[in-house]
């Protein structure tokens, strides 16, 4: 049980680190002021527009509508672990307005330099590939202890399970979607492109290509989380649909003989262990 707690704690630890990790890269995204990723667009508009509530608080509203429109979608065959969603939105907001306040106060603003307009620009960018950067570290982390997933994620399986249409095809008309709705949203208030820009196009392809970068690091955190690493010879035993626990038992001491005398150095290696057995 202690074992399971540590694991359990590892694994909240990783997910918090992502979440905050990707609200640093929404951050540097935002000063960099050359457009938002289409997720965050829709918020960062509204923020702009409507001062007097924080992006975060933008982001906790938006992303709770996403959830209505799960259960408007799946109806009743909708999940009730759906609404814990609402957690990691809460979290992922005052993590959001916690970085902004931070960038603000110690990220130089590039409207505020005094280089030439492409040294500005050259910033900018900088700025916006730092975000790229982070939020791709965000996403690995965030996803690695396989827990709750964000509403805008979650949104994005619900609908193309409904369709029985590929994710990549959904996500790529979702983000589609959001990002026209926040350009018109954008037009009509400051009569510009204002949060929809050439960063939104480059994030939208860059934080894929930059997180198959971080290939390496997903059995590291894996390891982190489940407790066991890349070489650790602990036989895994696979939870079969109509095998007895006795039954995978005697599996697991079939493997243990094959895996020799290397099994037997693994602490409290047991078949009868109930944290290997199952």
């Amino acid at each position: 049980m202690k074992y399971r707690s540590i694991q359990m704690a590892k694994r909240i630890l990783t997910y918090c680190a992502g979440l905050f990790i990707m609200a640093m890269g929404v951050s540097f995204s935002g000063t960099a002021d050359l457009g938002m990723s289409p997720v965050n667009s829709i918020p960062y508009v509204l923020s702009e527009i409507f001062t007097s509530l924080s992006m975060g608080t933008w982001i906790i509203i938006i992303f709770s509508l996403y959830i209505a429109i799960q259960f408007v979608i799946l109806g009743k065959n909708f999940q009730p672990w759906r609404i814990l969603q609402l957690i990691c939105t809460t979290l992922f907001g005052y993590f959001t307005d916690f970085t902004n306040w931070l960038a603000e106060m110690f990220l130089p603003n590039p409207a505020l330099m005094t280089f030439s307009p492409f040294g500005v620009y050259g910033v900018r960018l900088l700025y916006l590939f730092i975000s790229m950067a982070l939020i791709a570290l965000g996403i690995l982390l965030y996803l690695a202890p396989d827990l709750i997933s964000l509403p805008g994620e979650g949104i994005m399986q619900v609908i193309a399970n409904k369709l029985h249409k590929p994710l990549p095809v959904v996500k790529m008309c979702f983000d589609c979607t959001v990002a026209v709705i926040a350009l018109g949203i954008s037009l009509v208030y400051f009569r510009q492109f204002h949060g929809i820009r050439e960063g939104t196009v480059i994030a939208a392809f860059g934080v894929g290509k930059i997180l198959g970068l971080y290939d390496p690091l997903k059995p590291h955190c894996s390891g982190f989380c489940t407790g066991r690493g890349r070489n650790d010879p602990t036989p895994v035993i696979p939870r079969v649909k109509g095998t007895t626990l006795r039954e995978r038992c005697k599996a697991a001491v079939l493997q243990r003989s094959f895996f020799g005398e290397q099994a037997k150095k693994v602490p409290r290696l047991t078949a009868w262990d109930p944290n290997w057995c199952g």
